[in-house]
């Protein structure tokens, strides 16, 4: 009666007290029928007096009879209904209308990685409300005074432990947000977790807190006791971390970038006024206070680590302070970028800026152009500023070469690695340094050498500016440049002056070279810098010579040719004995006769390397070379007609940022912005503008202009793309492109002043103060995943403007890595990359019946192919690969290569030749072959008129067209210089690439071939076998032996050297050889639909190849991950669009990484390595989206994915996948196995290796085994028994080769009987080396070699056996066709021959099982 009463009393009466109580009355007659009625389990009484089943949505299994509350919610539900979820859980909802609740994705859907309080998913985005101590829109980092890696399964964040000893100024940041290292630490104190004193002080940090300056003549005492110490105590460096010597390593480059950040804009800003000079006097004492800082470097095993010696520096004040951070890892890369990037950019700005410095300093030369500035005081200024920054170049490279040498360990840090990133990316500044170098016949620069020394084997080309001054110093023989070994015994190229001429030698392995150019003496060479480039294609020489007018803006331009004796055609260099010496050379160098010469007196600048540009700065080491004595030069950079257009040179590494753009102009209701391009590249950015998650884009996307832009907008990015041609700019031309914003209309895009596309906007102004040109820093890009595929542009940017005012890019502070100029050499293409459907097409005067010379570079993994075409009529001219060997074929005279594998995937260049004598052919220098022209062929058909040639194939030919690279082509025209042919030029392009030449290297080898061998069907795939029902207990020829059941004795058998079991990576598992090389699952979950959060390790070598695939019967709808030229890319399909998302970086490098794929509907995630998150999402939600078994990993079925995935990523990748994962749990076992075996470890050798988990590989029916054959094979057992070989055609009719306790036997059964013959080696089977078995059959005569021991058995003659083709099993077959006592081959297998011809296991019809294709291990 509670729940009546309480009805009663809060009722209140407002009608009369009759009425009231006949109320009550009635409710609590009411209330008493209600209570009569009793539910059973899991019911309850709903008003209309019915039991009701609960509604708990099947998370709760009764409910309160009255109510219908849900008693006991489970599965992480809650609510009256179990309708919610709890805190860290969001609904899901399933297929049936129920519901489950899932950990928050909040970073990761696995509740050891799930740290939200709460999360939901409004308009398809999830919101994740994080615990304390994380940060970041799904908790993926550590908050401010915590640490850790939420990222990485079973991590988590903790909060900083600095023993109370952090900077009491600081709120957060007391720690390093992923390590934990405190890098504040305050009070004198220092250490991993400030609990230590500081160098140069002693105390107790920990408890007492009373750190005290040492009082010692040496600064130094023990850290504990105070008591004086000689010197410096060695601290294990190893004991405190890798990042905090990484601290101490950004701390000095800090202070380096600094200072010189200062003197560069110094130098910018210089006004004609006196306090120039004394402004810049100040920062010549800075600039020299550096000297006094050191940085040394130590490799240690585990760590790769940095320490200081900061002399008497107070090492808790000034340089602590210049290692604080707000947040350490963002800083890592924002501050590596200022000291390693931006010290070098600033030096190359400075001492260029604009040019201008140096043309001023060069008219300071002639005082009567010295009056254009208003006092001599600046004049002087500009000087003392390039000496202050001429010691800091020197010094700070210095440290940088240090750091660039130190190996990267196994355990080196992820901090360490982005330290060598960042150097590299300084090292390329570095060498755009566009500034001279002046020699006093002493000194000499040792230059870093090309990194590509596969290109200067073919093609050598070195261009530089010189200045001699022939008034002040009488011209002498002087020694310029060698690059060559560094004993000069070998192939080498250089440059001198003897005779009063500028002479090019080269030495190519047979007679030196000498090309003088004779037609400008030295002597008559202005005093100004003059331009010269040696250039040297194969055997044939060039040098150009180009002289400055002084007087107008003509030129003189002198060109010189030679060429070498002989047929040699390659540098060849030895990369550990290259050397790149400029000016002079060391006394331990030792040139060679022609360029033993006085070293060089005068200014030298290096302008470019094989068309890369390069510097002097670029140095290894600098010998008696003093540029604050020897100031460099001044060069006036328009004295040359290529350089008078103001222009700049993106070379896809660099770019430029221009920071607060409005100063120059305001962003109004109309905005524009214009810039001129020219490339021949497919992607690029062109500008960029971020401000938070707000970006604005304009980029060459497959050549064509794409405009995308995001403001914060409800249905994402905006994008305005289309395939109209004149949206196609990627033509070598400049092209002024134009970008119109109105805020409140339109967005309009102009190509060369023409209108070309415009779209509605979004009536939003545009939210940016900085912008990007050519390019952006990666941690930009990285930050949005409409970003993550873009490319740094290159090519040339003629100019800029924002709101029609200039800019020049070279003077803005945040400019990386670009330089002025626009070489024509940059939009050449040398290189093309052919499909096998494609070829280049051109015409030119040549005679190749008659009178020919041609070469080129080519690689290649096909077998044949056709690289070169000319046809008059019915005669041919061809130059083609042919079963792996080069043929030069001219009306139907062939010249074979004596080599036939030069489709080996590595670099080889040939010549080819016809003269009136003869036909020769040359690959490699070495492989010379060449035959007497024929009579027939004495006269030419026609003369050098213009006549049509195809690289790389031919529309003509019934030859099948090249797979490959081709570079570096030259043909003897008969109009023109032997140069470099220009594919960019050529009128006909069918599907050839010139943009990149990829390296094929194995998987790409094996897919090759794969193709080309499943180009028709293969009958054995579908052939069906006939499996034995009935086979013998055990063959005749193995009664006698024992079985391999049975426990031998000792003395019976003796175990394998190598072990069955070699080393593997637990739970890993390696995929590759084969084209289709792949494991099967088959259990999917049904929740995979809705989402899925996958897990792996990857390690693998491979540029493409497929993980990861699945897909419903059609592959309608499918989700991959596969690799492409190196990178990560993840994508599946929402209805008819696509999320693909690719990572930034290749991680093909042979190192574990980890690998998380996240799809939650329309939304894709790939987290790589804890630390790279990149995202992606689709337009629309709640689209159906379902796949079925089964699911694929390392690779699929023949002809599977094709429709989805890019035909070169399509098969499978090399290499190895462990604790693959959904949903934080293991999947099921694989259902099938097809050329899997596990990760082994340690080197690896050449073969076939059989697991001991099983497997065997079919051939394809080229190969059959009948009643006559011959087949060879080398095996290197690891067990004593296992199945070799097994041919079977019915029941009484096989032949199998097996192993049994180190005895091999050959068994046959003709149908009439059995019979077998078997050798047992002296020295075994098992002994860890190769042995070498030969089986002859013919008809019942069968022998048996094993290793020159031989046996031989006659069989019963069987007048009705015929030669029927039948599947061939190597290393084991289907358990039906074998005895059960036989077992699988466990080992390695190698140059198996079938009838002398070589079979390719890569090529079978099947590997099936744990069979690995290509490789073994060798222990």
């Amino acid at each position: 009666f509670q729940l009546a009463m309480e009805w009663f009393t809060v009722k209140p009466l407002r009608r009369s007290t009759s009425t009231a109580l006949l109320s009550f009355c009635l409710s609590l007659n009411s209330l008493f029928l209600f209570l009569l009625q009793v539910c059973t389990r899991g019911y309850f009484l709903s008003e209309q007096n019915k039991c009701l089943p609960c509604n708990c949505k099947g998370h709760a299994d009764y409910c309160e009879d009255i109510t219908g509350v849900c008693i006991d919610c489970k599965d992480h539900s809650t609510g009256d209904f179990c309708e919610m979820c709890e805190d860290g859980y969001m609904l899901a909802p399933s297929l049936d209308g129920r519901h489950t609740c899932k950990p928050c994705a909040c970073p990761l859907s696995v509740p050891s990685n799930n740290f939200a309080v709460h999360c939901d998913r409004g308009s398809a985005i999830l919101r994740c409300k994080c615990q304390e101590g994380y940060a970041g829109h799904f908790c993926e980092r550590c908050a401010p005074g915590y640490y850790g890696n939420p990222m990485a399964i079973g991590n988590s964040c903790k909060r900083c432990d600095c023993n109370g000893n952090s900077d009491p100024n600081l709120i957060f940041n007391e720690c390093h947000n992923v390590t934990g290292h405190c890098q504040h630490c305050w009070g004198n104190t220092a250490g991993a977790n400030c609990e230590r004193c500081a160098p140069g002080y002693y105390g107790d940090a920990i408890s007492a807190k009373d750190c005290r300056e040492c009082d010692c003549e040496s600064g130094h005492c023990d850290m504990h006791t105070g008591e004086c110490l000689p010197e410096a105590a060695v601290v294990n460096l190893c004991n405190i971390s890798c990042d905090e010597c990484i601290w101490h390593l950004i701390g000095d480059l800090r202070l380096s970038n600094k200072t010189l950040d200062q003197l560069r804009v110094s130098v910018l800003n210089i006004s004609t006024g006196a306090a120039a000079n004394d402004r810049l006097k100040y920062y010549n004492y800075t600039a020299h206070r550096l000297q006094v800082q050191y940085i040394y470097f130590s490799c240690l095993p585990v760590c790769f680590l940095f320490s200081r010696d900061l002399r008497k520096s107070d090492a808790n004040g000034f340089v602590q302070r210049a290692i604080s951070a707000a947040n350490v890892y963002n800083n890592i890369v924002k501050y590596l970028d200022d000291a390693n990037v931006t010290s070098l950019t600033t030096l190359n700005l400075s001492l260029r800026a604009d040019d201008g410095i140096f043309t001023q300093w060069h008219l300071l030369q002639f005082p009567h152009v010295c009056i254009m500035f208003k006092s001599l005081s600046s004049c002087l200024s500009v000087r003392f500023a390039v000496d202050n920054l001429n010691v800091l170049v020197p010094e700070l490279l210095d440290k940088l070469k240090v750091v660039e040498e130190k190996k990267p360990v196994n355990n080196v840090t992820t901090n360490i690695l982005r330290i060598r990133e960042l150097i590299a990316q300084a090292r390329s500044v570095a060498r755009k340094v566009q500034v001279s170098m002046k020699f006093d016949g002493q000194s000499s620069v040792e230059v870093h050498p090309h990194t590509n020394l596969e290109d200067l084997k073919t093609v050598t080309s070195i261009s530089l500016f010189i200045r001699v001054d022939p008034d002040k110093d009488p011209i002498e023989d002087r020694f310029i440049l060698y690059l060559g070994d560094r004993n000069g015994r070998k192939d080498y190229m250089g440059l001198a002056i003897k005779n009063d001429n500028l002479v090019y030698v080269y030495n190519l392995g047979g007679e030196d070279v000498e090309i003088p150019l004779g037609s400008k003496p030295v002597s008559q060479w202005p005093p100004v810098f003059n331009y010269i480039k040696v250039e040297r294609l194969g055997r044939h020489g060039k040098l150009f010579l180009t002289v400055p007018s002084q007087s107008s803006t003509d030129e003189q331009k002198f060109i010189q040719k030679g060429e070498a004796l002989g047929s040699d055609s390659l540098f060849d260099i030895d990369p550990k004995d290259i050397v790149f010496f400029v000016g002079g050379v060391p006394a331990d160098v030792r040139l060679p006769p022609p360029l033993s010469l006085a070293p060089f007196v005068g200014c030298i600048e290096l302008a470019s390397l094989n068309n890369d540009v390069i510097s002097l700065y670029n140095f290894k080491e600098t010998h008696k070379m003093d540029v604050v004595a020897s100031t460099p030069c001044p060069r006036y950079k328009l004295a040359f007609s290529q350089s008078r257009i103001t222009s700049y040179l993106f070379d896809g590494t660099g770019y430029a940022l221009i920071n607060n753009i409005e100063r120059r102009g305001k962003f109004g209701v109309v905005t524009r912005f214009d810039i001129a391009v020219r490339t021949v590249a497919n992607d690029g950015v062109l500008f960029l503008m971020v401000n938070a998650d707000k970006f604005f884009l304009l980029e060459l996307k497959n050549g064509f202009l794409r405009l995308m832009y995001d403001f914060g907008f409800s249905s994402g990015p905006i994008l305005m793309e289309s395939n109209v041609p004149k949206l196609q700019i990627n033509d070598a031309r400049y092209h002024e492109v134009s970008v119109i914003y109105h805020q409140s209309k339109k967005v309009i895009l102009l190509v060369d002043k023409s209108h070309v596309k415009s779209m509605e906007n979004q009536k939003t102004t545009l939210p940016f103060s900085d912008i990007y040109i050519g390019g952006a820093p990666s941690d930009i890009l990285k930050s949005r995943p409409e970003l993550s595929s873009v490319v740094g542009l290159r090519g040339c940017v003629k100019g800029f403007q924002f709101q029609k005012k200039d800019f020049n890019l070279l003077e803005e502070p945040g400019t990386i890595g670009i330089s002025s100029g626009c070489p024509e050499e940059s939009f050449m293409s040398h290189k093309a990359y052919f499909s096998g459907e494609s070829y280049l097409g051109s015409t030119a005067k040549i005679s190749p019946f008659s009178t020919f010379e041609g070469g080129f570079n080519f690689r290649t993994l096909q077998p044949g192919g056709l690289m070169f075409y000319h046809n008059e009529g019915s005669n041919e001219f061809t130059i083609s690969l042919d079963n792996g060997a080069v043929v030069l074929n001219a009306r139907g005279t062939k010249v074979k290569s004596h080599k036939k594998q030069y489709n080996d995937g590595r670099n080889h260049f040939l010549v080819a030749s016809i003269n009136n004598q003869k036909y020769s052919l040359v690959v490699d220098d070495k492989d010379k072959q060449e035959k007497k022209r024929p009579q027939s062929a004495a006269t030419s058909s026609s003369g050098p008129n213009l006549k049509t040639f195809y690289f790389g194939g031919s529309p003509h030919s019934s030859f099948k067209n090249f797979t490959g690279c081709i570079s570096y082509a030259y043909i003897n025209r008969q109009d023109r210089d032997i140069e470099p042919e220009d594919f960019q030029r050529y009128t006909e392009k069918v599907q050839t690439s010139l943009q990149d030449c990829p390296v094929e290297r194995p998987p790409a080898a094996l897919l090759s071939k794969y193709r080309e061998n499943t180009s028709r069907p293969k009958q054995s795939q579908s052939r069906k076998v006939k499996l034995k029902e009935d086979m013998p207990s055990l063959p005749l020829g193995l009664m006698g032996l024992k079985s391999d059941d049975e426990e031998p004795s000792e003395a019976d058998v003796t175990p394998c050297y190598l072990s069955s079991s070699p080393r593997a990576t637990r739970q890993a598992y390696h995929y590759g050889g084969t084209a289709n090389s792949r494991q099967q699952y088959t259990e999917l979950p049904e929740s995979l639909s809705e989402r899925s959060h996958f897990s792996l390790s990857l390690k693998t070598q491979s540029s493409f190849g497929l993980i990861f695939y699945v897909s419903d019967e059609q592959e309608d709808n499918f989700m991959a991950l596969f690799l492409a030229h190196g990178k990560l890319i993840y994508t599946f399909n929402v209805a008819d669009q696509r999320v693909k998302i690719k990572s930034h970086e290749k991680y093909n490098d042979g190192k574990w990484h980890d690998v998380i794929f996240i799809r939650d509907g329309n939304m894709g995630r790939l987290i790589i390595d804890g630390l790279t998150v990149l995202e992606d999402r689709a337009q629309g939600s709640n689209l159906s989206w379902h796949v079925s078994s089964p699911l694929y990993v390392g690779g699929v079925p023949p002809g599977r994915a094709l429709k989805n995935i890019q035909r070169n990523s399509a098969y499978s990748f090399t290499g190895c996948v462990k604790n693959l994962q959904l949903d934080g749990q293991w999947l099921s076992s694989t259902a099938e196995t097809f050329g899997v075996t596990p990760c082994f470890e340690g080197i690896s050798e050449e073969g076939t290796y059989f697991s001991e988990e099983g497997g065997y590989v079919i051939l394809d029916d080229t190969f059959k085994l009948g009643l006559r054959f011959e087949l060879v094979v080398e095996v290197r057992p690891r067990v004593a028994s296992g199945v070799l070989l097994h041919v079977h055609t019915s029941e009484k009719d096989y032949l199998t080769m097996y192993m049994h306790q180190g005895t091999v036997m050959v068994l046959v059964n003709n149908g009439v009987r059995e019979f077998f013959t078997q050798v047992s080696p002296q020295q075994g089977l098992c002994t860890g080396s190769w042995h070498k078995i030969t089986v002859i059959r013919d008809a019942s005569v069968v022998q048996l070699d094993v290793d020159s021991e031989v046996n031989h058995v006659v069989g019963p003659l069987s007048p009705s056996s015929a030669d029927i083709t039948s599947p061939v099993f190597i290393g084991g077959a289907p358990a039906p066709l074998l005895i059960p006592e036989m077992k699988a081959y466990v080992g390695c297998m190698r140059n198996l021959t079938i009838n002398k011809s070589q079979v390719s296991l890569s090529k079978a019809a099947l590997v099936s099982g744990a069979v690995s294709v290509g490789s073994c291990p060798a222990a």
